[in-house]
């Protein structure tokens, strides 16, 4: 656990979950091999549950990763842009969500739909 001052001066407590964040995502991508809407479903699941977890312990570094890596999931593996948009809404939405989140998603999502204009 560290502590940083937050822009309000209150000290913020925050716990380091990156070496779960890390065990999480290389499980998810070793289980999501096949192009099946209900694995997406459960990885998304999981995804949003550590998500929380992130957000609620103030590990500013493993959110990012989180997020980004349920859109990736979305967008990468699955080409399923219904869900990627919904997983955005509901990511960006989340009570209390880091603004560094939310940038990192938007530049992602910008980068994809500028690739995809060509």
């Amino acid at each position: 656990m560290s502590n940083k001052v937050n822009d309000n001066g209150a000290l913020e407590e925050r716990t380091d979950l990156s070496a779960e964040t890390t065990t999480l995502l290389d499980s998810i991508d070793s289980t999501s091999t096949t192009d099946d809407k209900q694995n997406l479903t459960s990885s998304l699941a999981l995804l949003l549950l550590h998500e929380k977890k992130c957000r609620l312990a103030n590990d500013a570094p493993s959110l990012v990763k989180v997020c980004k890596a349920s859109l990736t999931l979305c967008h990468d593996r699955y080409h399923d842009t219904e869900t990627l948009l919904d997983t955005l809404k509901v990511l960006a939405g989340r009570r209390s969500q880091k603004s560094m989140v939310i940038g990192a998603m938007v530049q992602m999502c910008v980068e994809w739909v500028l690739i995809a204009e060509g």
